[in-house]
């Protein structure tokens, strides 16, 4: 009697996770119905999932404004792609450097014309080691290329989106939802999905839309175990002589160890499932608002961020591997 009542109050709610789900699907099945009137601009593409951007939307039709830091950048795309892609140079921490891209996108796309799509995918993972490593400055130069910079872009381009009622994708983390414990790096997405939810909201009424990508971990050169490595002990060697007495040499080799470790094993080479979801927002009449792109993030971190929070923490505890050395100064009880 009792399972016939507990399969009597589950059994609703699976049907009707799955009829959304279905809903959901079949929602986003049709297209736009061309590709080669519409412009888009993707930030961050001098490598990772910023050249893999442009090179999909130009295969697609789309014309591209493809933005790099650096001038090797933009000959790599040169190569890569066909004439539809514009490359340029912008620098996202530089409102002058958004500014004279903008007068480009403009001379291209005509005094009535304007932007499908602003990609914002620049971004840097800053810096790296215990949250007590990471300075006031770690946390500035963070949030300038992951929070101010994708603000200033945004706003500098959502008069060109208004005029064709466009889209505006901001490349978030499965971190802005759930972070274990990067610091910096997680606590700018959480502003990232912050400021999205707003301009979501607000951008409505006139037509422009804002959409959220939110990767798991994948294996770029921003997650390599070189550059964890790197990252971890520059974060070491800025701090207070006291601190690094306290922490100790045996803990931070320890610890860039198992982040290189961390970064050799763990995080996906299917770059499809970030560059699918973008495509399929420019391309969707009925784009969602939020996409999660990995396994990991979908399994895994997204679950934990819907328990509650000491729920959540206490699984965390559990999958994360506890440290085998301790810090120098740690007095365990």
């Amino acid at each position: 009697m009792v399972h016939c009542e507990m399969l009597g109050t589950v059994l609703p709610v699976l049907l009707a996770i799955l009829a959304y789900r279905l809903y959901k699907w079949a929602r986003g099945l049709p297209r736009i119905s061309s590709t080669a009137d519409k412009y888009v601009l993707v930030t961050g593409c001098d490598t990772g999932f910023g050249k893999l951007h442009a090179q999909r939307l130009d295969k697609l039709g789309f014309h591209v404004f493809a933005a790099c830091l650096t001038e090797k950048g933009q000959q790599d795309l040169k190569q890569l792609c066909s004439d539809r892609v514009v490359t340029m140079a912008m620098d996202v921490t530089s409102h002058d450097s958004i500014l004279k891209a903008r007068d480009i996108v403009k001379t291209h796309v005509g005094e009535n014309g304007g932007l499908w799509g602003v990609v914002n995918n620049a971004g840097i993972f800053g810096t790296l080691g215990h949250i007590e490593w990471q300075t006031r400055e770690d946390y500035f130069r963070t949030f300038n290329v992951n929070v101010f910079g994708l603000v200033d872009v945004t706003r500098t381009f959502l008069p060109l989106l208004k005029k064709t009622r466009g889209r505006v994708i901001n490349v978030s983390s499965i971190y802005g939802r759930n972070d274990p414990g990067s610091g910096a790096y997680g606590a700018s997405k959480f502003a990232v999905e912050g400021y999205s939810d707003c301009l979501r909201r607000m951008m409505r009424p006139y037509g422009v839309s804002v959409h959220i990508m939110e990767p798991g971990v994948f294996k770029t050169d921003l997650t390599s175990p070189e550059a964890f490595e790197r990252m971890m002990q520059q974060s070491y060697d800025k701090l207070e002589p006291d601190v690094q007495e306290w922490y100790g040499e045996e803990f931070l080799n320890h610890a860039k160890d198992t982040a290189k470790k961390i970064a050799a094993d763990f995080g996906s080479t299917n770059y499809n499932h970030v560059v699918d979801a973008v495509a399929h927002c420019l391309t969707a009449v009925h784009p969602q608002s939020r996409y999660v792109c990995g396994w990991d993030a979908r399994l895994l971190m997204i679950p934990l961020a819907w328990l509650p929070t000491d729920v959540g923490d206490f699984l965390l505890r559990l999958l994360i591997v506890k440290p085998k050395v301790q810090p120098k100064g740690f007095k365990q009880d």
